[in-house]
């Protein structure tokens, strides 16, 4: 089988994405793979500009067998011609890098040795029957505190129908947005073995996304992650979530009101429209997606 190793920004647990280099690391190596520092097989998670240097791969090298996910932050890749293989997570993303290709000054940067095709999110969760009722409310959100207009709506909307809200992540003490997001702060993080848990326990989970995902038309892995532990999700305004995941989106305030309530009156609706978005996602596995990788590795 073949060696490989991952180059990641994220290996750290406090960032979210840190569970997409240990869950493909680890179906890899259960695939008979061996992960090895500087092997030849690179696979790059790109959610922001190339870096040279990354732990446990070392220098950027030409020559390896290098192997490009990309995952948001799409407009701060300023080439995509130095990897043998490249991964985009959306249709959208495919047409964002088409049209970059076809523009005079920039298309040999974006010119790639094979047609680049699409590796949707994946998750490693699945659906649970376990209760834990610490995680009981009627909405739940995960991420960190920077100022976020889903948060800023949501606590309105709380405060108004005095719901049970629970922000779950790190430093959220010193969230720069509205003060009142602090008393619903409920815990720094959540075992990603027991975010089937929370899904099934909130009876919404919010998902936002960064401005250029969704005008691009890209959802994250946590939304994916949501989705496939059984969990109702709204989301921001995101044309890959309404496409592809036939998602819930919102616009602005008084649309996310509307939906909050509709869903928060109606357990039948909330179940229909979580049922239909798991068999989209039922698919989109860490099995699946390591299998297409690993397609691609040299022995």
């Amino acid at each position: 089988m073949a060696k490989f190793c991952i180059a990641s920004p994220h290996k750290d647990e406090t960032w979210y994405d840190y569970r997409l280099y240990v869950n493909l690391k680890e179906m890899l190596e259960s695939m008979g793979h061996v992960h090895q520092a500087g092997a030849k097989n690179r696979v790059y998670f790109l959610g922001g500009p190339l870096k040279q240097h990354y732990p446990k791969v070392g220098q950027f090298d030409p020559s390896a067998n290098n192997i490009a996910l990309i995952y948001c932050h799409f407009q701060k890749l300023n080439s995509l011609n130095q990897f043998s293989r490249v991964f985009v997570p959306s249709e959208g993303v495919l047409d964002y890098y088409a049209a970059k290709a076809n523009t005079s000054n920039e298309s040999l940067a974006f010119e790639t040795k094979h047609p680049i095709e699409i590796l949707r999110p994946f998750s490693s969760l699945k659906p649970s029957e376990k209760h834990k009722p610490k995680y009981t409310c009627d909405i739940a959100f995960m991420g960190t505190p920077r100022v976020r207009p889903i948060v800023e709506a949501i606590i309105d909307i709380v405060e108004k129908y005095q719901l049970r809200l629970k922000i779950i992540g790190p430093n959220w003490s010193l969230y720069p947005g509205n003060p009142a997001a602090k008393k619903y702060w409920v815990a720094k993080s959540v075992p990603y073995e027991e975010i089937p848990l929370l899904a099934k326990e909130a009876k919404i989970n919010l998902n936002d996304h960064h401005h250029n995902m969704n005008d691009t038309g890209a959802v994250s892995h946590k939304y994916v992650d949501l989705i496939s532990a059984g969990g109702f999700v709204l989301c921001d305004n995101n044309s890959d979530a309404k496409s592809w995941y036939r998602g819930e989106t919102f616009t602005d305030h008084a649309s996310l009101e509307a939906l909050v309530l509709h869903y928060l009156k109606n357990e039948d609706a909330r179940a229909q429209q979580q049922a239909r978005q798991y068999e989209v996602v039922k698919q989109q596995t860490t099995r699946n997606a390591a299998h297409c990788i690993a397609r691609y590795f040299l022995e």
